[in-house]
Formats: structure tokens, C-alpha cells, sequence
């Protein structure tokens, strides 16, 4: 987990957002691989464990990804297959060249992540990845069983959405999660959710532009007690 997207983070409770305290036990540089989260309001914990930030609901819930050899895909490696054409594609869709506001991917998108690397520098979200994170990537790697996505409203530049996380709760809570204008991308059978435009489709993906303005922190207001 990079330490730039702790600020990203908020805890998935009912209530208002959340920033996460943190308390980082293990560091590499800008890389945490060992800390423990917690909701101010709520009193929720979480855990930061060999990088990846676990928002798991199941006691002792393991986040598993397939074994995967990185280095085949990063970097000048990359150069004219179907993972090579697949950042590109990917990039084009996400419209997002560079800039320090996450994308985000989930599921089967991480495995186009290394390609996609070679493409953009905006910094590389993991939600349930299906690969590990090696080299010098540098993803941030979310487990989370369930909708909402732990995140701050508009804190995504643009999100691609795999099929295991196309149903209408992880939708509503990603497109809360990306700034106005953003991309979302998702599977060709997905309805086009609302504050969402359709900008392009083929007979896999669809690519639209969130419209709607996410709703952030809800405002707390002083009010005064008559004596």
C-alpha cells in the first residue's frame, strides 16, 4: 500500500466519511507493507498486512492471487502481444495519462496492470487483484468482500470494473469514488448506471463518463444551546 493513498482511504460504515487513523508498524520507503487502521467514528479496525489493506468482513478472510510471473509484463518487456495491446486498450479507454488521482481496477483488469503501467503513470489501485504486485509498479492493493469501496468520494481519476464486481452495489459505490467527468469502464452486458453517460461500447466493455458530482463528507454544523 502506498503511503500517498492512505488520504484515500475511509472506513465502510453507515455514517458520515471517515478518515482512517494509521498506525505503521513496517514501512519500505513510500510502501507500506505493515500497519493497523481505524475509524475515529466508529471505532471499526483494519489492518494493512504484507501490503495490502484488508477491508475483509469474515474473521481471518485471506486474500488470494494466482500466481504470476510480473517481470514478463513490465516495463520495455511489453512489446506486441495481447497483454501489450490489452494497456493500451485499456489506457485509451481510461483517458488518463498521468497525474497523482488514482485509477482503479478490479479483479481481471489487474491482470492488465504491468501492460497498463507502460501506458500512464497515474498511480494504480488493486481491488481484489488476481495478481501480485512486484518490481516497480507499485500498486495499492484493497481486499474487500463487500460494497461500499472504502474510499473518499472523487477520489478516483477513472476505474475499470470486471464482471465479479459488475452488480449494482459496487457500481453505485465506485461511481461515488470517481471525480466528475472520470471513466468507468464495465462489461457490455452491465447497465449503464445513473450520473453515468455511455460515451462508447463493443460487444465486450462499455466506456462512460460519470456526470454526477459524488457527494463527500457529510457537513457537521455547530449549533447553539440556549443557556
Amino acid at each position: 500500500m502506498q503511503r500517498d493513498l492512505l488520504d484515500a482511504l475511509r472506513c465502510p460504515g453507515a455514517h458520515e466519511e471517515a478518515w482512517l487513523v494509521a498506525m505503521v508498524h513496517v514501512a519500505r520507503g513510500a510502501d507500506l507493507r505493515e500497519a493497523d487502521l481505524a475509524c475515529p467514528v466508529c471505532g471499526r479496525e483494519f489492518a494493512i498486512r504484507d501490503g495490502i489493506a484488508c477491508f475483509c468482513v469474515s474473521p481471518g478472510a485471506a486474500h488470494d492471487v494466482a500466481e504470476f510471473d510480473a517481470t514478463s509484463l513490465s516495463g520495455d518487456s511489453v512489446s506486441g502481444d495481447g497483454e501489450h495491446d490489452a494497456g493500451v486498450r485499456l489506457a485509451a479507454q481510461l483517458g488518463v495519462m498521468g497525474g497523482e488521482t488514482p485509477v482503479l481496477l478490479t479483479g481481471d483488469y489487474t491482470r492488465v496492470g504491468y501492460a497498463l503501467h507502460a501506458w500512464t503513470t497515474a498511480p494504480q489501485l488493486w481491488l481484489n487483484a488476481r495478481v501480485p504486485v512486484t518490481g516497480a509498479l507499485q500498486a495499492s492493493v484493497l481486499c474487500v468482500e463487500q460494497a461500499p469501496l472504502p474510499l473518499g468520494a472523487a477520489t478516483l481519476a477513472a476505474a475499470a470494473v470486471d464482471a465479479s464486481h459488475a452488480h449494482a452495489p459496487w457500481l453505485s459505490s465506485v461511481v461515488r469514488c470517481i471525480r466528475q467527468g472520470g471513466h468507468l469502464i464495465a462489461p457490455a452486458a452491465t447497465p449503464v448506471p445513473d450520473g453515468v453517460r455511455e460515451l462508447a461500447r463493443d460487444d465486450r466493455e462499455w466506456v462512460g463518463e460519470v456526470l454526477t458530482p459524488p457527494s463527500g463528507l457529510v457537513t457537521l454544523r455547530r449549533q447553539s444551546v440556549p443557556a
